[in-house]
């Protein structure tokens, strides 16, 4: 058993670092998330403090602090650079596909857990969120590492499930806030309203969980809020969460539907399948157990990868299913638990209707539904393969479509954006050289004619290692390469660059008028002093102490006529975001030494 698990660690290991680590630091930061969170880290380092988090030298009060902690540590082992800014998401992407795959596996047997973490591995918005040095990563990590302690401890009416849920809880607030306790307490909440145990929160064991949640979550947030003098908890609890819940902040905002529709963009590859896996894990939930309030099947004798690629039975259509408590790799049927299913759409249902009620919307709130819906895709795949399910004969013909869609998809939006297809009106952001990467869409499409084939001769065990097979070298090449072509238009690394403003010996001031971007001041390591007129930026630069102005091309011009001193331009960068030029202006007249 310890060696199939080491096995299956070596194979989901494998795949997540393809899918992660090639190209990981070859692109600049990206604007505005990345950029903020990586120098905020870097000050935090610069300044000695492990508790109050600035970005631009000033108070941030965006995120908690977990984050900066993890990318401050990886500095210190690799040194500041991208790279070492993404590390933490990816290694919290790791862990997260494994722990994924512990809970499937303890829920229905090794080979759903196996291709569970697959899948979560390979979908497209949790390999994009594993490479940014972002905080979604790890506080996917922490909520699932939550429900993996809470899953493997409460079965058979257990209370020792309780310090340990609250001790991942408090991690995941040390990450990104309130949700990460009350969205797991809305899940677990959810779940036992479900099965009729609601009795089972009324637990002495409660107080014990409150405590180790206060000592987990507690003394930094104390401390923030003490050395802020209340500054930084005011803003984070009132304005970061309570007025992005109903209010839309930045403009991020969309129909009640939006998250729906991401999903089935964002979990692609596998969103083929989702609204299969979903339908018959919602059946799932309705099947009565036997012998009442047992919650879990026993474990199955030894399935395992094999189960997926060895070639499939091929049940008649009236075949019936394994059944009872000992096939729980095999079937669901009489016999079987519902609660792993019932748990798994709680999972993915109180986070659908909580940010689809909020009133800001970004994709990445939904990233802590993929492992639920990795798992009910898998076990979906896997129960079809056996012969548990008989499904209508379009469903999946309708799936390997759904991938030739994602295909076409690729293929013609890389030609769009890179401007070989010329349909966009004049002026709009295109991207010259990300045509060439329309041929990753050759990899979806290989997949489709083999699972296309699979499905007409009956052999199950071929259609879902061809979509294994396509969904993570597909997603692996995605990951990795496209982005090289965007990040040819980003400005504030090549600015920086050109314009020699990174070298800490010299005595300079930067000021940036009419446009910004936060990852200036990573790659610059000095403040930025925004001015707010052109007669302000003419002032900046009027002063002797040399200054460096940021500011767009056509913005210069209506500052040049009011300039009493000479200026140059140091440097110039098209800018995607803003989807123009952007010069480096300064006052310093007379070149460098050494520049």
């Amino acid at each position: 058993m310890r060696r199939e698990r080491l096995r299956d660690y070596a194979i989901l290991l494998a795949a997540s670092a393809a899918l992660t680590l090639p190209n990981l630091g070859a692109t600049s930061l990206w604007d505005v998330d990345e950029g903020v969170n990586a120098e905020a880290a870097r000050e935090m380092r610069d300044n000695g403090t492990w508790v109050i988090p600035t970005f631009n030298y000033q108070l941030r009060t965006a995120k908690p602090v977990m984050l900066y902690w993890l990318q401050r540590g990886t500095y210190t082992a690799f040194g500041v650079s991208e790279w070492s800014a993404r590390l933490p998401s990816v290694l919290a992407a790791w862990l997260t596909v494994l722990l994924t795959y512990e809970l499937a596996r303890g829920m229905f047997g090794r080979t759903t857990g196996l291709l569970a973490g697959v899948v979560l591995a390979s979908a497209v918005e949790f390999c994009v969120l594993a490479h940014a040095a972002t905080p979604d990563a790890t506080l996917l990590l922490f909520t699932v590492l939550t429900y993996r302690l809470f899953w493997s401890r409460h079965e058979n009416g257990a209370r020792v499930w309780w310090v340990p849920t609250a001790a991942a809880c408090g991690l995941a607030v040390l990450t990104k806030g309130p949700v990460g306790l009350a969205l797991p307490g809305l899940v677990i909440l959810t779940y036992f309203a479900w099965n009729r145990e609601l009795g089972r929160l009324l637990d002495r064991k409660l107080w014990w969980a409150v405590l180790t949640f206060a000592l987990v979550a507690g003394p930094w947030y104390g401390l923030v809020t003490a050395e802020t003098r209340g500054v930084w908890a005011g803003t984070f609890f009132g304005r970061e969460n309570l007025q992005r819940f109903t209010t839309p902040m930045e403009n991020h905002r969309g129909p009640v539907l939006y998250h729906a529709a991401a999903l089935l963009v964002l979990f692609t590859p596998w969103s083929a399948f989702l609204l299969g896996a979903v339908w018959y894990g919602l059946k799932a939930t309705r099947r009565e157990e036997p012998n009442p309030p047992t919650p879990f099947p026993k474990k199955e004798g030894g399935a395992g990868p094999s189960a997926v690629l060895s070639p499939s039975p091929r049940p008649g259509p009236r075949e019936a299913p394994l059944t009872g408590p000992g096939s729980k790799e095999g079937g669901v049927g009489e016999g079987a638990s519902p609660r792993p299913y019932r748990f798994l759409i709680c999972w993915f249902a109180a986070y659908l209707v909580f940010f689809s009620a909020a009133a800001t919307k970004l994709p990445n709130y939904m990233l802590p539904v993929y492992p639920a819906l990795a798992i009910l895709t898998a076990r979906f795949l896997v129960r079809w393969r056996a012969g548990d399910l008989t499904l209508p004969r379009w469903m999946m013909p309708a799936a390997v479509a759904g991938v030739v869609v994602t295909a076409v998809a690729v293929f013609g939006g890389l030609l769009v954006a890179g401007d070989a297809v010329q349909v966009l009106p004049a002026g709009s952001r295109v991207f010259p050289g990300l045509e060439r990467w329309a041929v990753l869409a050759a990899v979806p499409l290989a997949a489709a004619v083999v699972m296309a084939r699979a499905v007409r001769a009956n052999d199950r065990a071929r259609f879902v290692r061809a979509m294994t097979v396509g969904a993570v070298t597909f997603t692996a090449l995605a990951a990795a390469f496209p982005s090289l072509s965007v990040d040819e238009q980003k400005a504030p690394k090549e600015l920086v660059r050109l314009s020699g403003v990174d070298d800490p010996s010299r005595d300079i001031r930067l000021g940036h008028f009419d446009w910004f971007q936060p990852s200036l001041v990573f790659y610059a390591r000095r403040e930025l002093v925004e001015v707010f007129s052109p007669d302000k930026a003419a002032e900046f630069l009027a002063v002797p102490t040399p200054g460096y102005l940021f500011v767009p091309a056509k913005t210069w011009e209506q500052v040049e006529p009011k300039l009493a001193v000479p200026t140059r331009i140091v440097a110039r960068h098209r800018d995607f975001y803003r989807n123009c030029d952007i010069l480096v202006v300064t006052n310093e007249v007379t070149v460098t030494a050494g520049r």
